[in-house]
């Protein structure tokens, strides 16, 4: 009986030892598996195509056109366009790194109102 508990004993242990040594092995591969998951997220996000919005931005004259066009330039734009007579601003971005909110923001602090901000 003895060596019977000593044996399910031994064998409990070495059951134990390998369970616990692939949860190890599997951990650390998870990390390398997120790793990669987020290169290929952020490869995805990356091959987005850009996009092309029109905004009303308030101003009137061509220092204004240089002062907005170089702060949506300087927030990630890609092609930019404001047009004096009609105070619209036609810009072109990568939406994985900026957006319409983020520019309106942008040309705010600048001193330019926009129709969402």
């Amino acid at each position: 009986m003895i060596t019977l508990r000593i044996f399910l004993t031994v064998i409990f242990a070495a059951i134990l030892d390998v369970t616990t040594s692939a949860q190890h092995d599997q951990s650390s591969m998870g990390s390398g598996s997120d790793m990669n998951r987020n290169m290929n997220m952020n490869s995805q996000m990356s091959m987005l195509p850009p996009k092309t919005e029109t905004l009303k931005v308030w101003g009137n004259c061509d220092l204004c056109k240089r002062r907005i066009e170089k702060a949506v330039k300087g927030e990630g734009a890609i092609s930019v366009d404001w047009n004096i007579k009609t105070n619209l601003l036609t810009v072109t971005f990568d939406p994985a790194k900026t957006n319409t909110d983020a520019l309106s923001k942008k040309l705010a602090a600048v001193g330019h109102d926009t129709e969402i901000i």
